[in-house]
C-alpha cells in the first residue's frame, strides 16, 4: 500500500493485517561533488521501496520518502516520526536508505542502510535484477523484526 487517498481507506478498514511502516530517507546534498551522488543514492533508495512494497503488498504502508540534509538530528527525526505512526498503531517501522550516515543509528531502531548501487546506465532487466539481490538480502531482516 501506498500513502495516498484510496490505500489509505484499505489501511482504515484492514489496520489489523497492516502492522509494518517503510520510510525511505534521502539525503539532500546541494554540494558539487554530493549533488550527483545523492540524486542517485536517491533513485536507487525509492526504487528499492518500491519494491518492497510490491513484496509485501498488503502488509505494510509505503510512505513518501522524506527528504533531510546532513545537519539534521537524525535521532531526533526518528523519534517525531515513531511518536507519529505509533498514532496509527503500526507494530513495526523499518527506515530504508543509501546514507551510510543512518547506519550509526543501529538496529534497533529498525534503519536499513543499502549500499546505492547506480541504476540510471542500466538497463531496465539488469535494474530489476539488481534490486531483487538486494531484496532477498532484506527479506530475513523484516521477518526477524516481524517474529519478535
Amino acid at each position: 500500500m501506498h500513502w495516498n487517498g484510496k490505500d489509505s481507506a484499505i489501511f482504515q478498514a484492514q489496520k489489523e493485517y497492516i502492522d509494518t511502516a517503510i520510510i525511505p530517507l534521502i539525503l539532500i546534498d546541494g554540494s558539487e561533488h554530493g549533488f550527483p551522488f545523492a540524486a542517485s543514492a536517491a533513485d536507487f533508495t525509492l526504487s528499492l521501496a518500491n519494491i518492497i512494497e510490491n513484496q509485501f503488498k498488503g502488509r505494510i504502508v509505503l510512505f513518501p520518502s522524506f527528504s533531510y540534509t546532513a545537519n539534521q538530528d537524525k535521532q531526533l527525526l526518528l523519534n517525531t516520526w515513531q511518536e507519529e505512526l505509533n498514532k496509527a498503531n503500526f507494530k513495526h517501522t523499518f527506515y530504508v536508505t543509501s546514507d551510510r550516515e543512518w547506519s550509526t543509528m543501529g538496529e534497533e531502531q529498525n534503519v536499513i542502510w543499502t549500499p546505492s548501487v547506480p541504476l540510471d546506465s542500466m538497463d531496465q532487466k539488469m535494474r530489476n535484477s539488481v534490486l531483487e539481490d538486494q531484496l532477498r538480502q532484506l527479506v530475513p531482516i523484516f521477518a526477524k523484526k516481524w517474529a519478535n
